[in-house]
């Protein structure tokens, strides 16, 4: 799976278009090329050695390649490349430019030489994308965008249900507020009606039970009077 962030973005950032990036994938090494293991490699193979009779001079396979080849960019990169690793120098085949540069002096290269050139990729851990085409570019950055996508639906489900959370418990907790401002509404109107029961009671019907009164006219007079003076609220009680 090709890294949208890791492998893409870097490249896109510094201008590249799809099909540059698709180039350098298929060619880019896991791993620089560590100056010292390549230049073992190319003793080891034969391909580029030191005269044992002229100081400094190189002399293999390699060399006499180069030295056919007219003056170029293949040239150019591969006396580049020779003078970095016997310098102990890494080189970043994993990285834009270099990875593209090799890989096209590697193609132009001899039958003969390949399997060194090949050799040299191996120990950088091999061409880990090397079947990378341009589509598998534009497919990694749409599977990039729909991740971001998904991950933004993902957030807006997840606040739209808080929000209906936190809306169902604001319903609640103003339901529950009403039910006790009428409850508290009705105890209040409960305690004025027993005031004034109380009041026209101690004005009516107290004073016959003082007086000991047996009179029920009195008591049917007392209690009408208690009747005609009860005053009823605007809601009714």
């Amino acid at each position: 799976m090709i890294s949208y962030l890791g492998l893409i973005k870097p490249l896109e950032d510094q201008g590249l278009d799809n099909a540059t990036i698709a180039a350098h994938l298929a060619t880019r090494t896991a791993s620089p090329m560590v100056g010292e293991e390549a230049k073992y490699i190319l003793e080891d193979t034969g391909a580029v050695l030191l005269d044992p009779v002229v100081e400094n001079q190189r002399m293999g396979s390699l060399i006499s390649y180069y030295q056919g080849l007219p003056e170029g960019e293949a040239k150019q990169l591969i006396a580049w490349f020779i003078s970095r690793v016997f310098s102990g120098q890494n080189v970043g085949t994993d990285e834009y430019p270099r990875s593209v540069q090799f890989s096209a002096v590697e193609k132009s290269l001899p039958e003969s030489l390949k399997p060194i050139a090949e050799r040299l990729v191996q120990s950088a851990g091999g061409r880990p994308f090397a079947n990378t085409v341009e589509s598998d570019i534009a497919a990694a950055k749409q599977a990039y965008a729909d991740q971001l996508a998904a991950e933004e639906a993902a957030r807006e489900a997840l606040a739209a249900e808080e929000a209906a959370r936190k809306a169902e418990q604001q319903a609640r907790e103003e339901e529950m507020a009403r039910r006790m401002e009428e409850e508290e509404a009705k105890q209040v109107a409960l305690m004025e009606l027993k005031a004034q029961y109380t009041r026209v009671y101690n004005s009516n019907i107290a004073p016959l039970i003082d007086g000991q009164s047996v009179d029920s006219a009195a008591w049917k007079a007392a209690i009408q009077t208690m009747a005609d003076s009860w005053v009823i609220s605007n809601d009714g009680t």
